[in-house]
């Protein structure tokens, strides 16, 4: 396995003349990378030939490039973006179909005692940790859009034989499986829509399918609900919900298969102008379009770079709450509401998810990014509806109103689709961004094993556990504010050793970042707050 440590790219410095706004010529200086075969990213040579004309371009053509580099994005949103938010949506409620197969005999049909069902619900996680290696491997070299479809298609067919689970070490088997097989979706999906959008319309996008979660929770509770009232047939009630979603999975899979792009490139609906407009759209974000080489020295510099180490302590913080999710329902049962009252009254929960990151995508495509503000606002009406939750533990207070405020809680969603945009812009160079997002999914997988667990089995009163949660989302907040206050010292730090950031650099930073250069390596590059 080539590591192209040892084969650096030369510089070759071109000069050119162009003309200003004001008609008089001035001369451009740019830095060109000579190529190397290893890890020349397969954009570079469309980026060198576009380079004159850009650097000539007169007002004229710099609008009529901006209106084709907006009539890409809009391409991009119709015929991607609503195939990621499905992906998203779905892989969604195949984890947290737990929690609806839970209240229609799940654990009498499996005979679950004591533990056993934290076990199989923290299961998935163990899974999850174990396929990180390839799945960092894959996701650095292998094409995007087929790991991802074939992915889906294998755990889609997992879901379907969960129905035919009689034991609890069957069904701790297929959850092992499960976790492995949905590890490469995050970071592979991150990346993908880091490969077609420019940093600046990638927060929004990442919210937008990010907000699927909640829409698709929706809908599926409302389905679930239906599938619940199913009786005296071969199948069990939950084994209905398992069938449905184990479908939807493979199908949505072989889609991803067939018709998803994987580089710009090779998107069938741009035309050959429109594709050398997205290879130089996000060639500007300064990290490339798809790496074809490992490189273990961009592995070692992350054990060098602080934010590095700030992230994953955030991620951890940030998953332990999704505990959560498995005992949603058993939490609001114990509220007072009896099981189909309990999925009822669970849907407004989802409403708040999804309208917040709905929202947030609005505010992000307007504002451009707001990554660290997303790490930490959202949190303020999920620390305030946990607390009301929390506070009335004990005492004579309305179901109705503890049930409101904890609809609130699930605003904190929002931070996890900003987590995944921050990783996804701030740091550069293929592998390295897929370690990032291979070690964040470690840690990810780590507070969703520690997270069911802090809810006590077999019981009606969960104070303790949501008190733990109110803990960790206030010292998430306090660490999201540590990320924006160690990027901002870093960008400062950078501007005065190398300069402001200026068109020349970013022409320069854009060369680098096609020839796998990393956040560190390449000078031109800042942090996106």
């Amino acid at each position: 396995m080539s590591t192209a440590i040892e084969n650096e790219p030369q510089l070759k410095r071109e000069t050119s003349d162009t003309t200003g706004f004001s008609g008089q010529e001035k001369q451009i200086q740019t830095v060109r990378l000579e190529p190397t075969l290893d890890t020349v990213d397969e954009g570079y040579e469309v980026y060198v030939q576009t380079l004159d004309s850009k650097l000539q371009r007169t007002p004229e053509a710099q609008a009529a490039w901006d209106a084709t580099s907006k009539r890409v994005a809009r391409k991009f949103d119709h015929w991607l973006l609503a195939m990621m938010c499905f992906m998203v949506g779905v892989n969604y409620i195949d984890k947290a179909a737990l929690a609806w197969a839970v209240l229609f005999g799940f654990k009498a049909d499996l005979n679950l005692v004591g533990k056993d069902y934290n076990w199989i619900s923290s299961m998935f996680y163990f899974g999850y940790l174990a396929g990180q290696i390839p799945s960092v491997y894959l996701t650095a070299r292998a094409p995007l859009a087929k790991v991802i479809g074939i992915s889906t298609i294998i755990w889609g067919v997992l879901m379907l034989g969960s129905m035919g689970c009689k034991t609890y070490g069957q069904m701790l088997a297929i959850r092992f499986l499960l976790g492995v097989f949905e590890a490469p979706l995050v970071p592979s999906l991150v990346s993908y829509t880091a490969l077609f959008y420019t940093r600046k319309e990638n927060a929004a996008r990442t919210l937008i399918w990010g907000a699927m979660q909640g829409a698709f929770y929706l809908v599926f509770s409302l389905v679930a609900y239906g599938l619940g009232h199913i009786n005296n047939t071969a199948l069990r009630q939950w084994a209905w919900i398992f069938l449905v979603i184990g479908l939807l999975s493979v199908v949505l899979g072989a889609g991803w298969v067939l018709f998803m792009p994987d580089t710009p490139m090779k998107a069938r609906f741009l035309t050959e102008e429109e594709k050398v407009v997205s290879i130089e759209r996000t060639a500007e974000n300064m990290y490339g379009t798809q790496g074809h080489v490992f490189q273990w020295k961009q592995i070692l510099e992350c054990f060098w770079d602080p934010l590095y180490y700030i992230t994953l302590i955030y991620v951890f913080f940030e998953t332990v709450p999704n505990g959560i999710s498995s005992f949603n329902t058993l939490v609001i049962s114990s509220f007072g509401f009896n099981q189909f009252n309990t999925l009822l009254v669970g849907l407004p929960s989802s409403i708040v998810s999804a309208g917040s990151l709905i929202t947030w995508s609005f505010l992000a495509r307007k504002y451009g990014g707001l990554r660290t503000i997303g790490l930490a606002v959202p949190l303020i009406p999920a620390i305030a509806g946990m607390a009301s939750v929390y506070a009335t533990t004990y005492g004579d207070y309305s179901k109705w109103g503890r049930v409101v405020a904890y609809w609130l809680v699930n605003s904190y969603a929002v931070c996890w689709p900003f987590t995944q945009a921050h990783i996804g812009v701030n740091f550069a160079g293929h592998t390295k961004r897929s370690f990032v997002y291979g070690s964040s999914l470690v840690f990810f997988a780590t507070g969703n094993i520690v997270g069911p667990f802090i809810f006590p089995s077999g019981s009606s009163n969960y104070s303790k556990a949501l008190g733990i949660i109110l803990a960790f989302f206030c010292i998430q907040f306090l660490l999201a504010g540590v990320i924006r206050a160690y990027m901002v010292w870093d960008n400062r730090r950078r501007d005065k050793l190398y300069g402001p950031v200026d068109t020349k650099a970013i022409t320069e930073g854009a060369l680098e970042g096609l020839q796998d250069r990393t956040d560190r390596e390449n000078k031109s590059f800042r942090y996106v707050l």
